[in-house]
């Protein structure tokens, strides 16, 4: 990978067909992995209307519940209730921008606007809690046994570092 550079208000960088193609699946995982979520389990045709809805109860896998974490931890039933108006469509937007982020790998050199800065942030940072409870890792300085995943969250991480570094000058 060429590093992430910022021209204007359009940021780039350049991958191998390799590292593109992990990235592309890596994003199509993650949809994947959401759209277990993405149903309206609630039934109550208003809130499918409405484009509101999700399961009341927390996911038990881990990945899923580090992505779509309770909003009340100290309050099961607004955490419930909450998870039921909301969760539909937030699983949505990560599932849109995880998709966004697979299209601008077409040609392994990415040419990012605004929008697709932030479907890079987001989707990285998905990609990166996915793994990280995979991995289970909770804290800064744990690392995973497996070390092929834990070399792939490292380089996640470094994409993300060094796009945020970019932006931020």
């Amino acid at each position: 990978m060429i590093g992430f550079a910022r021209d204007g208000a359009v940021v780039s960088a350049r991958f191998t067909s390799d590292e593109a193609a992990i990235l592309v699946d890596l994003a199509s995982q993650l949809v994947q992995l959401l759209s277990e979520r993405g149903g309206d389990a609630t039934g109550d045709l208003l809130f499918a209307q409405l484009g509101i809805g999700g399961s009341a109860a927390a996911p038990l896998d881990p990945a899923l519940a580090r992505l779509l974490p309770d909003a009340y931890r100290d309050d099961m039933e607004a955490a419930s209730d909450h998870r039921r108006l909301t969760e539909r469509a937030l699983v949505e937007r990560k599932m849109a921008h995880a998709r966004a982020f697979a299209s601008t790998l077409e040609h392994h050199e990415v040419s990012l606007d605004g929008s697709a800065v932030q479907s890079w942030l987001r989707t990285l940072t998905d990609l990166r809690l996915a793994i990280a409870a995979r991995l289970q890792i909770e804290f800064d300085g744990d690392e995973g046994d497996d070390p092929a995943t834990q070399a792939l969250y490292d380089w996640l991480g470094y994409l993300q570092g060094t796009l945020i570094e970019v932006i931020d000058d």
